[in-house]
C-alpha cells in the first residue's frame, strides 16, 4: 500500500486572532520546503508532489488565501507580507509599506516570527529549499540583473534565453549557482554582504550560514517547478545535505 502524506495544522496567536501553518510530510522531516505567501498554491502542489516522490516535509502558511497576512490588535487592522519579517528592519519596513507601523504591530509580529522559526526549529536545518511563484509580470530573473531594480542584491546571475524569465532558482550559495548554471537553469546568486535586509527567509538564513535555495516559478508552471525542486533535491543528496 503506497505511503500517504500526512497533514497537521498548527497553530499561532496573532493579534485577536490565529493563524496557521499546516505541516505536509511523508517519511523524514529533511528537507523542509517553506511556502509562506498563501497564494502562491502551484508552489504548494509542486512541493507536494516532490514528497510524495521522495518524502521530506512542506510547511505552508495558511491564513485567507492571500498573499499578505492581515490581523487585528487593540481594535486596529495591519498587513503585513510574511517574507518580510524576520529581522526588526524588515517588520518596520513591511508595516509601513503594506499598512500602517505601530511597537504594538512590531512586537506582534516579532513575536509570530520567532515561534515559526523555534516550532519547526528552522534554525537548526541543514538546508532549506523555499517555495514561490511569481504572478506580477514583473519580479523575474532579469530583475536581479546589474540593470535591474533588485541587481545590487546579486553577485551573479545566469539567464538562459530559452528559459521563462518567471522560473528562477534564488540561492545564498556559490556551490548551488554553479550547479544550476551548469544545468542552464535560470539562477542568482545572493550577494549575501550587501544584499538589503528586507527581513526574508533568504536573509535569515545566510547570515546563519543555512544553504538556502528559493524555487521561485511562474504561477500555473507546475511541470517546471516540478522538473526544478527534482533538481533541488538533487544537489542537496549530492553535498548530503537533503
Amino acid at each position: 500500500m503506497e505511503a500517504e502524506i500526512s497533514q497537521t495544522r498548527i497553530p499561532f496567536k496573532l493579534g485577536d486572532g490565529e493563524i496557521h501553518a499546516v505541516v505536509h510530510q511523508l517519511g523524514s522531516t529533511r528537507p523542509t520546503m517553506l511556502n509562506v505567501h498563501d497564494d502562491e498554491d502551484t508552489s504548494v502542489a509542486a512541493g507536494l508532489a516532490n514528497i510524495k516522490e521522495f518524502g521530506g516535509r512542506v510547511i505552508e502558511l495558511a491564513h485567507s488565501g492571500a498573499r499578505l497576512i492581515t490581523f487585528t490588535l487593540a481594535g486596529a487592522e495591519y498587513s503585513f507580507d510574511p517574507n518580510r519579517i524576520f529581522s526588526d528592519a524588515g517588520i518596520t519596513e513591511t508595516l509601513k509599506k503594506k499598512s500602517v507601523y505601530s511597537p504594538a504591530a512590531h512586537a506582534e509580529i516579532k513575536k509570530f516570527a520567532r515561534a515559526y522559526l523555534e516550532k519547526f526549529a528552522l534554525d537548526r536545518e541543514p538546508a532549506i529549499i523555499a517555495l514561490h511563484n511569481t504572478s506580477d509580470g514583473i519580479f523575474s530573473v532579469e530583475s536581479f540583473a546589474p540593470q535591474g531594480y533588485l541587481g545590487s542584491n546579486s553577485t551573479a546571475v545566469h539567464i538562459n534565453p530559452k528559459r521563462n524569465i518567471f522560473d528562477f532558482y534564488y540561492v545564498t550559495e556559490k556551490r548551488f549557482f554553479d550547479f544550476f548554471k551548469q544545468r542552464d537553469f535560470n539562477v542568482v546568486l545572493q550577494d549575501n554582504e550587501a544584499v538589503t535586509d528586507d527581513g526574508s527567509l533568504s536573509v535569515h538564513f545566510a547570515r546563519l550560514g543555512i544553504p538556502y535555495i528559493n524555487v521561485e516559478a511562474e504561477m500555473g508552471r507546475l511541470p517546471e517547478q516540478i522538473e526544478m525542486l527534482k533538481a533541488a533535491r538533487e544537489i542537496l543528496r549530492e553535498i548530503e545535505l537533503g
